[in-house]
């Protein structure tokens, strides 16, 4: 049984900072750095269990957004296929050239062994020069244009200022802290550290669309709060988030193009490769440098924590793949299915249901 009809949107607002380890070890007192990233699906994922009195059936997430005037609008990543000239204020959608049997990639040579022989690479259109990546977020609604395929004009040309990106609601704070005992939780003398820590801006929060289930002990529209949210025993107060949506997708897929936005982080069992749908060809992607993602279970002791905790790969969000279905139905079909849910399997258990590789659709030219 599915209880999709009854998702809702959770924001998950820090009370002070917030510290996520990006997995890599480091030693208190020897001059060490515990570095921070965003929040992981799993870190959003975990802190509303207790929120909701158990587990949901899935989390979908997170995703940046800002509150003005009682209204949410998601931010996501820039699309790995814009480039921008540097030094110039025009952006450009990368295009698909026109197959070169003599023009070659890494990334076709990594896919070559999973039966996808003529993997095509993108290139910047005439006229464009010395391009390099974009960063950052752009608003819900400029990523739907980008997924309708309406954002750039007919030559894959547009302006910075048309994607309206804000500025990072993230900001580092360094903090100094002492290394603690993790058994006696009890602090040991000289073990002095540095962590960097995040900020979030005001009026910004983490958010996650969660579909509910009856063994829940709250309804997803009355969470309670505060929980703790990353790592420190930080807080964060949980709220719905009313009004927050993906970006919808098209309903037309001329020729059986589809474009595969990757939301979130995504761990996949062929690594940067997606499952791919068996009607459907691979001929093109951009993804980028693959994000070290550091996960345990909940803890109940340290001994606990150190037998769970786990390091992967992860396609970073922002990646794209530019898939071709033989028929036009079949496309719209898949999308159906498709659309801001985790692309599986995953290429570990619960990771889909924790957020983990939420992809979006839309066209591609």
């Amino acid at each position: 049984m599915t209880h999709e009809a009854h998702r809702r949107w959770l924001a998950l607002v820090p009370r002070d900072t917030v510290q996520v380890r990006d997995g890599r070890s480091f030693d208190a007192g020897a001059g060490g750095v515990a570095h921070t990233v965003r929040p992981w699906p799993s870190t959003v994922a975990g802190a509303l269990v207790p929120a909701l009195g158990g587990e949901p059936e899935s989390v979908r997430g997170p995703v940046l957004a800002q509150e003005v005037d009682g209204h949410w609008t998601p931010h996501l990543p820039v699309p790995l296929d814009l480039v921008r000239e540097s030094g110039r204020e025009d952006v450009w959608r990368l295009r698909l050239p026109e197959a070169d049997p003599g023009v070659s990639s890494d990334l076709a040579a990594l896919a070559r062994p999973h039966g996808i022989p003529d993997l095509r690479s993108l290139s910047a259109p005439e006229g464009a020069e010395d391009t390099e990546p974009l960063a950052g977020l752009v608003p819900g609604h400029v990523l739907r244009s980008y997924l309708h395929g309406e954002l750039e004009d007919d030559e894959g040309l547009l302006s910075v200022s048309d994607l309206e990106q804000p500025e990072d609601p993230l900001s580092p704070e360094t903090r100094v802290g002492l290394g603690l005992d993790p058994n006696t939780r009890t602090a040991k003398t000289g073990l002095l550290y540095t962590s960097t820590h995040l900020r979030l801006a005001e009026d910004w929060a983490f958010c996650a669309e969660v579909t509910p289930t009856p063994k829940q002990h709250r309804a997803v529209e009355s969470p309670a709060g505060p929980v703790r949210f990353g790592g420190l025993s930080r807080l964060a107060d949980v709220a719905p988030a009313r009004g927050l949506h993906w970006p919808d997708a098209p309903l037309a897929y001329p020729e059986g193009k589809v474009l595969v936005y990757v939301a979130t982080p995504a761990v996949w069992e062929r690594g940067w490769l997606p499952p791919l749908p068996p009607n459907a060809d691979l001929v093109a992607a951009c993804v980028g440098d693959p994000l070290p993602v550091a996960t345990a279970s909940p803890v109940q002791d340290h001994q606990h924590f150190l037998r769970t905790r786990t390091l992967m790969w992860a396609v970073p969000p922002g990646s794209v793949y530019y898939l071709k279905f033989l028929n036009p139905d079949d496309a719209e079909h898949w999308v159906k299915q498709s659309h801001r849910t985790a692309l599986g399997p995953a290429a570990r258990k619960r990771l889909d249901t924790a957020g983990f590789g939420v992809v979006l659709t839309g066209v591609w030219s």
